[in-house]
């Protein structure tokens, strides 16, 4: 266990700081809104889409803004909870929990899809950029904790190998120091 936490966990942190405020404030406009949100170009086109796709009338599309609303406040929420697992662990030099990272990246990255394919159909490129830029955020700290943890454990491995090798020597080294303390003392053996 290491004092200070990571680099994969720190870039987290960031991007947390990050969605927190954005999404959490997109999905209270939408939940508090007279128009749930059409407002917002992102939530409207993928309300549209969902409507589109399954072929739902107005109150439909009105759930479903509500719906899209309501996952990205938990995703906000999520978010804010491993900030909160972050301070912890700073407090007490501990790590972060790794099913709440878990959990949050899972969480985020489904959530970005959800916004991103219908996004990519409509084609506007400034809507295309932003959800682009947030998903390749996400994917960026997804592959920098998993390349951490994978070095870690090799390095684990590697230390329990070296670990057995030495506890394999030192067992190969007693038989030898066995048969040395059989032998006779030396002055014993010249005194007769």
């Amino acid at each position: 266990m290491r004092a200070f936490p990571s680099l994969g966990q720190i870039n987290f942190a960031v991007v947390s700081l990050y969605f927190v405020p954005a999404w959490g404030r997109d999905a209270l406009r939408v939940l508090t809104s007279p128009y749930n949100g059409f407002e917002n170009r992102a939530h409207a086109v993928a309300a549209i889409y969902v409507r589109d796709l399954f072929d739902l009338g107005l109150t439909g599309l009105i759930r479903t803004s509500e719906i899209l609303a309501g996952v990205k406040m938990v995703v906000a929420a999520a978010f804010l909870a491993y900030l909160i697992e972050f301070a912890r662990a700073l407090a007490t030099r501990r790590e972060p929990n790794r099913e709440t990272i878990d959990v949050v990246l899972l969480l985020a990255l489904a959530a970005a899809v959800i916004w991103i394919v219908p996004t990519l159909m409509h084609g506007d490129p400034d809507l295309v950029r932003l959800q682009a830029t947030e998903f390749l955020l996400l994917v960026g700290a997804a592959v920098l904790i998993t390349v951490e943890r994978h070095v870690e454990q090799s390095a684990r491995a590697r230390a329990s190998a070296t670990a057995a090798q030495a506890v394999g020597a030192a067992q190969a080294a007693k038989p030898a120091q066995a048969a040395l303390v059989a032998l006779p003392p030396v002055q014993a053996a010249l005194s007769r």
